[in-house]
């Protein structure tokens, strides 16, 4: 009994790190199947009423992934950052290192501005798209509608 306890008391950083590990690929192994069956039916649903639009004859709309690519990518790379910034974290609680809270702090600091350049970048790239999109929309409805008049005097 004493050789577990001695086991325990000079590896016990070594457990919880290998307990972590098997525990966020467990998940992984649970989660990233149900994950993709929804992605899959999404599509599915989106293919089929793309389809019952075609067979009503009413106009396709075009498809534009590019705001929901930067809502990911505003949402993946912080969510990154944080659990790269946390793993070093424990790596270096666990290794007791001399300089923790020095170290600790820069990490996550540098985790923290990229984080805040990601969300901010994203979400000026969602505005400037819809933007983009709204003033097309404006160019298509002039096009299509009456000219107007440019002068407002009379």
């Amino acid at each position: 009994m004493s050789d577990f306890n001695e086991f325990i008391k000079d590896h016990s950083g070594e457990l919880v790190i290998l307990t972590l590990a098997c525990l966020v690929l467990l998940t992984l192994l649970f989660v990233l199947p149900q994950l993709l069956k929804a992605n899959m039916r999404k599509l599915e649903m989106w293919h089929e009423e793309r389809l019952r639009s075609i067979e009503k004859g009413f106009p396709l709309i075009p498809e534009d992934n590019r705001a929901r690519l930067a809502g990911r990518t505003a949402m993946l790379v912080p969510m990154i950052v944080m659990i790269s910034a946390a793993t070093v974290t424990s790596f270096l609680v666990v290794y007791k290192s001399d300089n923790l809270f020095a170290v600790s702090l820069a990490i996550w600091v540098v985790a923290g501005i990229v984080s805040l350049a990601a969300l901010t970048g994203g979400v000026a790239l969602i505005g400037r798209l819809a933007q983009i999109e709204a003033g097309e929309k404006e160019e298509d409805e002039d096009e299509q509608g009456e000219p107007q008049e440019t002068s407002y005097m009379n």
